[in-house]
């Protein structure tokens, strides 16, 4: 009884910080309750994308959209892989938490494609 009165903190932040690990586990891992933020296709010639080079020397360009949404939506649509899913780059009606975000060429002039400039 000494000994449990000695190191009573022990006692009681050791089981929290168990339970705590064990819920975030679950919560991530398990039910993939998180939003996730990635590319999706674009057409410049018909919105106002985000640009990026593919390689260092930049010698060619690719587009972009900003999708966001549940993790447990994606791995339901699309499988494990993202990166092969046509159908993760736009939305569905059902999905509440879920949105393309295209660039806009006010606030970040710098990475937007302009369309008229696309179209000549």
């Amino acid at each position: 009884m000494a000994v449990l009165k000695k190191h009573i903190l022990l006692w009681v932040l050791i089981p929290l910080l168990i339970l705590a690990g064990g819920a975030s586990y679950y919560r991530f891992m398990d039910s993939t309750d998180y939003l996730v933020n990635y590319e999706g296709a674009c057409d410049p010639n018909t919105a106002h994308c985000y640009v990026d080079c593919a390689d260092a020397e930049c010698s060619e360009e690719y587009y972009y959209t900003i999708v966001e949404r549940h993790a447990r939506d994606i791995e339901a649509l699309c499988g494990p892989d993202v990166s092969d899913c046509e159908a993760a780059s736009t939305c569905t009606v059902s999905e509440k938490a879920c949105s393309v975000t295209y660039c806009d060429p006010v606030t970040e002039a710098d990475s937007c494609e302009d369309i008229n400039a696309t179209q000549l």
